[in-house]
């Protein structure tokens, strides 16, 4: 009776080659140049620094409206995700402004209001707020309200003192505004509400974050 041995070898070998879909001639480990489409999730592990030119590279996003990554290009988008713009508002009414239009469409951005400066008439410091008739005006504390609102569909800014009051002069205001893009980066989360109890400290909860 014959027996036959029969050894298996079982060679593990690094593959350092380069690998191309839609392209001859790759020019790092793996390049795809055509679409790609995943029915599966995507994992990012390690992703390293990129070192090249930055108009080399693009950043990804995904739309929440369609729940689909696309490439982001500034130079073709109406605003990027963060912009940052200051309204210089001259000439106003000595009463603020009740209502200022900035155009800006409200499904597609937040407008937020981070600050405000009010100066008198070609940036003069001389500029005076009225005091109720017979009342003290420590009583009456913050002079004035800034808020972003929306109505008939784009974001809107009120700017007016508080009380009755109004500026002798015709102020100038300059508004610190950013506007963040509903699609990309932000989210809104829910309405904190803390009870402060009548003391001066407290210690709150971080938000939970809400992904869309």
């Amino acid at each position: 009776m014959k027996y036959y041995l029969f050894l298996s070898i079982i060679c593990f070998l690094q593959i350092n080659a380069q690998v191309g879909i839609g392209i001859t001639n790759p020019t790092n480990m793996l390049e795809v140049a055509t679409n790609v489409k995943l029915s599966g999730d995507l994992y990012f592990e390690n992703p390293g620094v990129y070192s090249d030119a930055a108009s080399n590279s693009y950043l990804i996003v995904r739309d929440n409206s369609d729940q689909v990554l696309k490439r982001y290009v500034p130079a073709t988008s109406e605003f990027s995700a963060i912009n940052s713009t200051v309204y210089f508002l001259t000439n106003i009414n000595p009463a603020g402004i009740s209502d200022f239009d900035t155009g800006i469409p409200s499904n597609k951005y937040y407008l937020v209001i981070g600050g405000f400066i009010v100066r008198g008439p070609n940036n003069s410091s001389n500029i005076k707020i009225t005091q109720p008739a017979n009342t003290n005006l420590n009583q009456f504390i913050p002079q004035y309200s800034a808020r972003s609102f929306i109505q008939n569909g784009t974001w809107h800014i009120k700017f007016t003192p508080n009380n009755n009051r109004v500026f002798d002069k015709n102020p100038e205001i300059r508004l610190n505004v950013s506007i963040y893009r509903r699609d990309m980066l932000t989210t809104i989360n829910n309405s904190i509400v803390y009870d402060m109890n009548g003391v001066t400290t407290g210690i709150g909860s971080a938000p939970a974050p809400i992904i869309p």
